[in-house]
């Protein structure tokens, strides 16, 4: 598949580079041939005016060569009345079949291009207005272009090399970039066939579970529901497993597509700290650990209730999970500097030191029969980790096997631009 996108972005980019570069080299072949057309054009209107300005155009024939300013590559065709020829400058620079050619073409005073075989000529006639009966009356001033078409000739030539040179570049460049440019993309694949991948694994299970312990209740139809209350147990725990988890995917999708929005308020943190340890010491009691709380008064943090809870929820519930009987927790809330501090800590079993790297991907879990046992998804810290971000937080975890764990949490302790709008109230 990504070969042939690829491939597509290759075809693609270098289509858009030839059009660009045709269009380009299109535009200098027509400015560069207007500019030596409009040079040939100029040096022919300055050959009329020294016509126009000569009183004795018969004399300057006879003598058999041109004025001493002309340019060489420009030649004068001398014509009666009749349309004959009486001569040229300088002499037989023409052959009587051309300049009958020239005569038959140039029969207006207009500027024109004129073809004689092979050859092309810029032709100006103009009067001569000094004529008397007899004499020159027009004059044709001929200029020959094959000094300028050879020049286009080989600007034709350079445009042609620097287009194919431009196409291979651009062919090895567009593999170069489309390849670089699909990393992210591929990353991105694989990491969502991944997650697809978990999520219908860790689903299955409770779904198998649940599907078992039907199959059991309807094997004995009279049981009461008394007799039946394991079974049932074990399915209603299930399903809230499983609840759990769709929420949890939920919430991860959400955010990934940037469609889960917070509300930000004036958070008293302090009271939500006090509040939510309290509801664990319930929990710790019957596991006989010990939740110890150390916060200043007031503390507060600009965010999203909601989201804070959630996770705080996920750190206690994380540390008392893994926090053996007669164990501690300490959760700490205060000031540090500019920023909010949260730490929630344990002497738990810990987590082994080349398995923190991984603790916050989705479904990562270290210990992964201990964790299923404890009934989690893995997918906890990836929340935690999304509700740290999106409050412009950062969050550490320092662990140690045997030994516990310390989460570290640190928050703007104002919102942006509030620092600065109190900065700028202060007398």
């Amino acid at each position: 598949m990504f070969n042939n996108i690829r491939r597509r972005l290759v075809i693609l980019n270098a289509v858009v580079f030839l059009l660009v570069l045709t269009i380009l080299s299109s535009l200098l072949y027509v400015h560069m041939r207007y500019r030596l057309f409009h040079d040939t054009d100029e040096i022919l209107k300055l050959a009329e005016t020294r016509i126009q300005s000569s009183h004795n155009l018969s004399e300057l024939l006879r003598s058999g060569h041109p004025e001493p300013e002309q340019d060489e590559r420009t030649i004068y065709l001398f014509w009666n009345a009749h349309g004959q020829l009486i001569g040229q400058l300088p002499t037989q620079a023409f052959s009587p079949d051309i300049t009958n050619e020239l005569r038959e073409s140039a029969d207006s005073t207009m500027l024109r291009t004129v073809s004689v075989g092979k050859q092309r000529y810029r032709v100006l006639v103009t009067p001569n207005n000094h004529a008397d009966s007899g004499s020159i009356i027009t004059v044709g001033i001929v200029r020959s272009l094959e000094d300028a078409m050879s020049t286009l000739r080989s600007l034709m030539w350079d445009i042609a090399a620097a287009i194919i040179a431009g196409m291979v570049i651009s062919i090895l460049a567009g593999l170069f970039l489309a390849g670089r440019a699909l990393i992210p993309i591929r990353n991105a694949w694989e990491r969502q066939q991944r997650f697809v991948a978990d999520a219908s694994h860790e689903l299955r299970t409770p779904t198998a579970v649940i599907h078992a312990q039907t199959e059991l209740l309807l094997r004995h139809p009279t049981h009461s529901i008394e007799q039946e209350s394991p079974h049932i147990a074990v399915v209603l725990k299930e399903s809230k497993r499983m609840n759990r988890l769709l929420d949890d995917l939920l919430t991860l999708a959400r955010s990934d597509s940037n469609q889960l929005q917070i509300q930000t308020s004036d958070i008293a943190l302090d009271a939500l700290l006090k509040e939510l340890s309290e509801q664990f010491k319930l929990l710790a009691r019957t596991k006989g650990v010990n939740i110890v709380t150390e916060l200043n008064v007031p503390l507060s943090l600009w965010g999203d209730e909601g989201r804070i809870r959630q996770l705080l929820v996920i750190l206690l519930d994380n540390a008392l999970k893994y926090t053996p009987s007669s164990g501690r927790i300490e959760v700490v809330g205060r000031y540090q500097g500019h920023s909010v501090y949260i730490s929630v800590s344990d002497n738990g079993c810990g987590i082994a030191e080349d398995e923190l790297p991984y603790v916050f991907d989705r479904f990562y879990r270290g210990d992964k029969v201990r964790s299923r046992a404890e009934g989690g998804t893995g997918l906890g810290l990836s929340i935690a980790e999304w509700i740290v971000d999106v409050h412009g937080g950062t969050i550490r975890i320092d662990s140690k096997v045997n030994m516990g764990t310390q989460v570290e949490l640190l928050f703007p302790r104002k919102r942006r631009g509030q620092t600065e709008t109190s900065k700028n109230e202060s007398p």
